[in-house]
């Protein structure tokens, strides 16, 4: 049985359910939907990396060699034990700074001559850190509800990955975060610099209605009206449209 399956047999047993809980359910599914996809991309991510030991590289392996399909069908399932691949994946990442420190202590000086606190990938304007490790880092504070510190996370992998293939995705995240504690100005900030820098970003949506629920929040309801009509307008077969709708009755 789906999320959502639960959800609406949940609502048929409880008269006091309002259509703005039912809407506030709805964008929590969305949300995991979409941490799910993220998650999806960091398995497949994982598949690329070589870790020392072949054994241990294995059992790793098996251990997080879940179905996608299934993961997808079956997302009360993955809610229910995420903790598990999180773990796995802080595994995973212990394994993959190792192998980072070790290169960085290799030797006191590079063999291009360069002073031992200077890295090949820094003299050649290459990132210092490794970008996807980085992200993958900040998504899991983000999934653990640390989001002060996946803010300042995303924070250090923009800046040192700024052409990263991620970077539209750390700008929602960032939004997202600044929003689940409430700091509606920033997430404003984060939503808007998405909206106007990747505007065929596959996050448009979500961002649209996030940074409109920002504006209502801060009362500001006309800009939040034009927002959730443009979402309509330009995604109205989202669910994100959906809800923009029934946001809309409360507006007026």
């Amino acid at each position: 049985m789906t999320i959502m399956a639960v959800v609406i047999l949940g609502i048929s047993f409880n008269a006091c359910v309002t259509p703005r809980h039912i809407d506030e359910i709805k964008a929590q599914i969305r949300d995991v939907e979409a941490q799910n996809r993220e998650l999806r991309t960091m398995v497949t991510r994982m598949d690329s990396i070589t870790v020392q030991g072949a054994d241990a590289d294995n059992r790793l392996r098996n251990e997080i060699a879940f179905s996608m399909d299934e993961i997808q069908q079956q997302m009360s399932v993955l809610l229910e034990n995420y903790n598990d691949l999180m773990q796995k994946l802080e595994q995973l990442g212990q394994d993959k700074n190792v192998v980072h420190i070790l290169k960085s202590s290799a030797g006191a000086q590079t063999p291009t001559g360069l002073p031992a606190d200077t890295t090949p990938t820094q003299a050649t304007g290459e990132p210092a850190i490794d970008c996807d490790f980085t992200y993958d880092e900040a998504f899991i504070l983000v999934r653990r509800g640390e989001y002060e510190a996946a803010i300042k996370s995303f924070g250090n992998f923009l800046e040192a990955c700024p052409r990263h293939e991620s970077v539209e995705n750390a700008y929602y995240w960032i939004g997202e975060s600044y929003y689940a504690i409430e700091k509606y100005p920033d997430a404003v900030e984060q939503f808007e610099k998405l909206l106007n820098d990747y505007k065929t970003s596959p996050n448009i949506g979500r961002a649209l209605y996030k940074l409109a629920r920002s504006k209502q929040e801060l009362s500001k309801k006309d800009e939040a009206r034009t927002i959730f009509q443009r979402l309509i307008d330009e995604f109205p077969e989202t669910l994100e449209a959906q809800q923009a709708r029934e946001r809309l009755k409360d507006l007026k």
